[in-house]
């Protein structure tokens, strides 16, 4: 007769020292088998369930459901996350057959509520570790760009943005006002990119005839045309072939124009100008306005496929009054510029830093680069002051403060109005129209009607 591998009391040890829970019902689901791993794991002893219908447990509360029960129910294996006894257990119940009889459930459980604990440490760990990437990230574009002043917390977050999109090859649209920056922008997008050591093209649209700017980005075959080149000529297309393509002011181009480049950007090739052969090019488009495109579209004025295609990745570049941070910096930047440019070592006042904040800044920084270098070479005495800055500048400020002159026994009222007076005009400029004014200062378009009357401001209805 063969020896038994293992005595009954040896299995039951056996079945003990397993680390994961084992729960073992007949086919009614009286438990006849439950570990002691069972009893860590579900806070229940062994003493009060053997012999217990496990759905005695569910209708005390003790189980949330039941494994067991759903995998009878079934007849197949069932597979479950439960909470149990202020625990997360994954669950697996799986029926035995004698033939096509069911004789009973074994359930395998495991607390794996210390593993979900190590998850969730090593996700926040991940996120930490990217955060910490992004700012070294930033660190090192702030050494090597020196040019692009971003302290402002506006500016900051379109670095972060940039550094995020240059990692892909998605087309990118930058819209901003003229001279805020938006060819930095590309360029950085480039320097990061994995494309950064192929070539950089640019093109401004809005300055030549749609003729030569047809030529300048498709190329053009041998005597294309009176006067080509005799060997023809390849466009910008081709030359920023596996690297990027800027299209500044890319709101001036004709329609006609904007259907040849939809083509190439679907098509991933061109066709030279006098040519019939086909030119494959891989190149990121990186598209720049200081116009409302999407205005443009629904007045018919810019192609909406187009619009659409270039759009995947948007980028505003705020103008320099909404990044106030960025001004002071800018100024001794770009006087630090001026003075190594020249030889000079001029200083400003502080006084004269506080009317150049204050400043809208209308041209935005192109405007604030040409003023400094204006101030620096003009300074009589090395240092900027009060006197040096344009009347223009100090009486934009003075006008968007003379409602608080209390020199003219102007009462608190009279001082509030004119104070909601300005603000009124000046969302009435940045939106346009009352329902956008009304959405932007977050009340009423009906008070915003009324308000609008009250200072005999025209509106156009």
């Amino acid at each position: 007769m063969e020896e038994k591998l293992f005595t009954y009391e040896e299995f039951q040890s056996l079945i003990d020292s397993s680390y994961d829970g084992i729960h073992i019902t007949d086919a009614q689901g009286v438990t006849l088998f439950y570990n002691k791993a069972c009893e860590e794991i579900e806070g229940i002893e062994k003493a009060d369930i053997i012999g217990r219908n496990v759905q005695e447990f569910v209708d005390s509360g003790v189980y949330p459901e039941s494994i067991t029960l759903e995998a009878i129910a079934q007849g197949e294996r069932v597979n479950m996350f439960q909470n149990i006894n202020d625990k997360l257990v994954m669950a697996s119940a799986t029926p035995f057959f004698s033939g096509d009889r069911m004789k009973g459930i074994i359930v395998n459980s495991r607390d794996i509520t210390s593993l979900n604990a190590l998850q969730t440490e090593l996700e926040h760990a991940k996120h930490v570790n990217e955060s910490y990437h992004l700012e070294l990230e930033q660190l090192k574009y702030k050494e090597m760009d020196s040019d692009l002043v971003a302290r402002d917390p506006a500016m900051e977050k379109i670095i972060k943005l940039v550094l995020r999109v240059a990692a892909v090859k998605s087309s990118v649209l930058i819209q901003g006002e003229s001279g805020a920056g938006k060819g930095i922008i590309a360029h950085l997008i480039h320097k990061y990119g994995r494309e950064s050591e192929q070539p950089f093209m640019k093109i401004d649209c809005g300055a030549i005839t749609e003729s030569l700017l047809e030529t300048e980005l498709f190329g053009y075959e041998k005597g294309a045309f009176m006067g080509a080149a005799e060997a023809g000529k390849r466009g910008l297309l081709e030359l920023a072939d596996g690297g990027t393509l800027f299209l500044d002011e890319i709101g001036e181009i004709s329609f006609s124009m904007q259907s040849k480049l939809l083509s190439v950007i679907n098509d991933r090739e061109i066709t030279r100008v006098g040519g019939t052969g086909k030119v494959p090019i891989d190149v990121r488009i990186i598209a720049a306005t200081n116009k409302n495109l999407e205005k443009m579209v629904r007045e018919k004025e810019f192609r909406e496929d187009l619009y659409y295609r270039l759009n995947v990745v948007p980028i505003r570049v705020p103008p320099l009054r909404e990044r106030k941070d960025d001004i002071y910096p800018l100024i001794m930047q770009n006087l630090e510029n001026v003075n190594g440019k020249y030889g000079l070592d001029v200083g400003i006042d502080p006084k004269a830093v506080d009317i150049l904040v204050d400043y809208h800044w209308p041209g935005n920084v192109r405007e604030l680069e040409n003023m400094v270098e204006r101030l620096a070479v003009t300074a009589t005495d090395d240092v900027i002051d009060f006197e040096h800055i344009p009347f223009e500048v100090k009486h934009a400020r003075l006008e968007s403060l003379a409602f608080l002159n209390t020199d003219n026994a102007c009462s608190l009222n009279d001082i509030m109005a004119g104070f909601e007076k300005q603000v009124l005009l000046n969302a009435l400029d940045e939106a346009g129209n009352v329902a956008a004014m009304a959405k932007a200062l977050q009340i009423d378009p009906t008070t915003v009607r009324r308000k609008l009357h009250r200072y005999n401001i025209d509106f156009g209805r």
